[in-house]
């Protein structure tokens, strides 16, 4: 438990959940006490650890903004996580990371409000996304005019409401994702 007394600062270094004070190491979080003999380190291994963007993860994101070469987007899970995020939300896919294919405005395929699945391809000091591939791209929007939400008709999107289409880079399951 936080505050517990779990080593002495001559036989242990205080690890990740702990904390040294006056020659004592305590625990800062709630987990199990792992003592390290080898490494002479003292840890607590979280029972929920919080979630921290890392190369390689795969996020759902708003986009919260677009610019010629970019669409600023709000990070708001990790796939497969129940937890938020902790870590830095707020995120960029640079125009060339937007498709496999050229692009050469990002706003011709992603609109304020859109929900889009990316990977994380850089995580300090700043995190980069990428929507290249089938599986990423924008998952969720609705129309610009009216805000009402868009179907997949082929590989564009339709808008009943004001009988108008719309282009976005689509992942391969538009409106039928699982969170």
């Amino acid at each position: 438990m936080p505050g517990d007394e779990v080593a002495i600062a001559e036989e242990y270094m205080s690890g990740e959940g702990t904390y040294e004070r006056e020659g004592k190491i305590f625990a800062s979080a709630v987990g199990e006490l792992d003592l390290d003999p080898r490494e002479k380190l003292a840890s607590v291994i979280l029972d929920n650890p919080p979630v921290v963007l890392q190369e390689g993860d795969v996020v759902m994101a708003e986009v919260t903004d677009t610019k010629p070469a970019m669409a600023i987007c709000s990070v708001i899970s990790q796939e497969g996580r129940d937890r938020a995020v902790s870590s830095e939300t707020l995120a960029s896919v640079h125009v060339s990371k937007l498709s496999s294919s050229y692009v050469e405005d990002a706003g011709d395929v992603m609109k304020a409000g859109d929900i889009i699945r990316a990977t994380v391809i850089q995580a300090d000091p700043s995190v980069q996304l990428s929507t290249a591939g089938p599986h990423f791209g924008v998952v969720r929007a609705l129309c610009s005019r009216c805000r009402n939400p868009l179907e997949r008709r082929g590989g564009k999107l339709y808008c009943e409401k004001c009988d108008r289409t719309e282009n976005r880079k689509l992942a391969d399951d538009y409106r039928s994702f699982a969170k």
